[in-house]
């Protein structure tokens, strides 16, 4: 019995470490967000020249953040939006396999979390997309894409992430 309040003592002495919080502003003003864990902002020249900044989790190969915005006309919906993504474009990518589109409560009352599974170079690949409509022609999409176990074992981080996003008007 000594052993086991000598143990809890012991642990209720160490300091409470919270998850290693970062906040990251977009280089052009456009958002800010809370980076958690190991996701870090890589900045880089793309063939046009154009600064583009991505967020990966350790490689690319294992987590990777692209933070899209898009115009669209007044009364579009997240959900709508994300269903013509899928459409258009997602649909196509190899070994695509729909998940599910489902309400993401936040600040923005319009918003949807969308999952899906591909492939990429051969490997399998998990993707969780977080569409915000921040205002009536404005939608900002954060696509997370990664290794399978990466992505769901970061799942509730991605999550609060996500929550932590705010546009800049």
């Amino acid at each position: 019995m000594r052993a086991l309040i000598l143990l809890i003592a012991s642990a209720l002495a160490l300091p409470w470490q919270a998850p290693e919080e970062r906040p990251f502003h977009d280089p052009e003003g456009r958002y800010q967000l809370v980076l958690r864990d190991r996701w870090e902002p890589v900045t880089y020249q793309d063939g046009a020249g154009n600064t583009v900044t991505d967020i990966v989790y350790g490689s690319s190969e294992e987590g990777l953040l692209r933070i899209r915005q898009f115009k669209v006309e007044p009364g579009v919906s997240p959900r709508a939006f994300v269903e013509r993504e899928e459409e258009i474009s997602l649909r196509f990518r190899p070994g695509y396999l729909r998940g599910a589109i489902e309400s993401f409560g936040g600040v923005y009352p319009e918003s949807v979390v969308f999952n899906f599974e591909f492939t990429r170079r051969g490997q399998k690949k998990v993707a969780r997309y977080y569409v915000f409509k921040t205002d009536e022609t404005t939608i900002y999409v954060l696509q997370f894409e990664g290794r399978p176990d990466v992505i769901r074992s970061t799942r509730n981080r991605l999550d609060l992430i996500a929550r932590s996003f705010r546009a800049r008007s």
